[in-house]
């Protein structure tokens, strides 16, 4: 069926000379996006749920379960578009399309290196990693869809959507109390919200803890690395990266999904990776990580100097507010190769 032409008219102008000209080597594909807005349309009714159990059980809003209407409204106003927010289900698309992938290359529905850690002689590993699973499997909906949990948050995000989740279900709270009524039940529900919120529970708090703890072991070998990256463990690999590079998660994420050979190069080079680990990778999952000439990126990982190494690291161990800072006053280091 051919869709029914759209109108041309001003009011469509600016959102069409936005997308018109946009890289598209920088555009959504239409299972990012369709990934993202699921995943932001179930935390926007997580946070909804958890508001209306905290309300009266007389008011309308506590049998009010119209959230895909909730979602529209804040959608329309903008304040759905929150940067921090936006990272993550960007974050996690990735990482569910590298998933799928992988598994469809194996033809194994699950991964062998956690399960065989959860099966570990050390205790805290096998805790830890029992720990991971679970919480992967919170983040899947009964339909075994990806899904974003309200921990998974950064702290100052998950407070801010509390509010504007809180400030949509207004309107409909105001069909059983006053303004002043609504106002502080909303205010308390959204405080004792806030209040559950624990950053350790995030996947990545959760896989570092467990990359921590092979790495104490001197167990947080190449080997391992490896086995994570064929089971399309994005955000282990990451971590694991991370810890033996000396540098942040988030820098080490994105460094690994930056779409060019030459950052995952850097990364390895930081993390003390061998040109085999180099090469496994890009044989493996490499093109999954968007990386088109393989020998192009190994070549990278010889060039790259010390110096360059030593640069970087000390680059992405400042503030990331500080160099987002720098970079906009045109002051960063400058000789990045990422």
């Amino acid at each position: 069926m051919v869709a029914p032409a759209r109108r041309a008219g001003r009011a469509r102008l600016d959102t069409v000379r936005q997308d018109f000209f946009l890289d598209p080597r920088q555009r959504l594909n239409e299972q990012e996006r369709a990934l993202m807005t699921a995943m932001l349309h179930a935390i926007v009714s997580d946070i909804a749920d958890e508001l209306r159990v905290s309300l009266p059980a007389n008011s309308a809003v506590a049998n009010d379960e119209d959230n895909s209407g909730l979602v529209a409204e804040l959608t329309a106003a903008g304040l759905l578009d929150q940067p921090q927010l936006i990272e993550l289900l960007l974050r996690r698309a990735d990482e569910e399309q590298i998933t799928i992938a992988v598994k469809a290359r194996s033809g194994r529905r699950e991964g062998r290196l956690l399960q065989t850690l959860v099966s570990d002689d050390n205790a805290s590993i096998s805790a830890a990693a029992m720990a991971l699973i679970l919480a992967r499997g919170r983040r899947r909906d009964r339909f075994g869809q990806a899904r974003v949990e309200f921990d998974d948050l950064p702290a100052e995000t998950a407070a801010a959507l509390t509010q504007i989740v809180g400030a949509g279900l207004r309107r409909r709270l105001l069909a059983t109390v006053d303004r002043p009524s609504a106002d502080r039940q909303l205010a308390s529900a959204g405080a004792a919200l806030i209040k559950r919120h624990d950053e350790a529970k995030r996947l990545e708090a959760l896989a570092g803890a467990l990359i921590r703890l092979l790495d104490e072991q001197g167990r947080l070998d190449e080997d391992l690395i490896a086995a994570a990256a064929e089971d399309g463990e994005v955000v282990l690999v990451a971590q694991a990266l991370a810890r033996r590079a000396a540098i942040g998660g988030e820098e080490a994420f994105d460094l690994l999904l930056g779409g060019e050979g030459a950052s995952l190069m850097l990364l390895l080079r930081m993390a003390g990776a061998s040109r085999e680990l180099a090469a496994r990778l890009l044989a493996g999952p490499g093109d999954l990580l968007e990386i088109a000439d393989a020998g192009r990126a190994i070549a990278r990982f010889d060039s790259i100097s010390t110096e360059e190494v030593d640069s970087a690291r000390e680059w992405l161990r400042l503030d990331p507010s500080y160099r987002a800072a720098l970079e906009a006053l045109g002051q960063d280091h400058g000789q990045r190769t990422f």
